[in-house]
């Protein structure tokens, strides 16, 4: 990875992140707590999240990305997956290239996230935006039958026991 853009876990993302986020979803920034609006249970302990940082020569460090993860039992739900596409364009011209090749800033992020939140059977996004859809799906998600939810697998299981988590993450409903 640049030097120059870094992808970190963190456990004040807000700080970095809350005016990315809010520009991309018109939503407050999603802040680790117990009861975080879905319908499982959410503690704290429970969330991973990761930014974007770019650090271009002789300028102030910007955040240019983030994503969230929260662990309900053998998987992790992935949301609020954001960036800052006019970054590109304030980019140098090797850091835009290090980014292309690399798929661009959301996949970046998941991939760097994929390394560490490896402890599951699957990941699962609720996806109703298409580039949001097109980048996961290129990081190894897959539809799951269901509109909007996506997985990514990260142990075998068999045909039923996937199908059963995917309807268990499914009655959560958006997230």
């Amino acid at each position: 990875m640049s030097h120059r853009i870094e992808v970190f876990r963190t456990q004040d993302a807000a700080s970095y992140a809350a005016p990315l986020f809010f520009r991309r979803f018109r939503q407050p920034f999603p802040v680790p707590q117990v009861n975080c609006g879905l319908s499982i249970p959410t503690p704290p302990e429970n969330w991973r999240q990761y930014v974007a940082v770019y650090r271009p020569p002789g300028a102030v460090a910007e955040t240019i990305g983030f994503c969230n993860w929260i662990r309900y039992g053998d998987a992790y739900l992935g949301g609020g997956l954001c960036v800052d596409e006019t970054a590109y364009r304030r980019m140098k011209p090797e850091d835009f290239r290090h980014c292309r090749e690399r798929g661009g800033i959301a996949q970046m992020l998941i991939e760097h996230a994929a390394g560490e939140l490896n402890d599951c059977s699957a990941w699962f996004a609720y996806v109703g935006d298409r580039k949001s859809m097109a980048v996961t799906l290129r990081s190894g998600y897959e539809r799951t039958g269901h509109p909007y939810i996506i997985a990514r697998w990260f142990r075998p299981l068999s045909v039923v026991e996937k199908q059963a988590m995917i309807d268990r993450i499914a009655a959560i409903g958006a997230f």
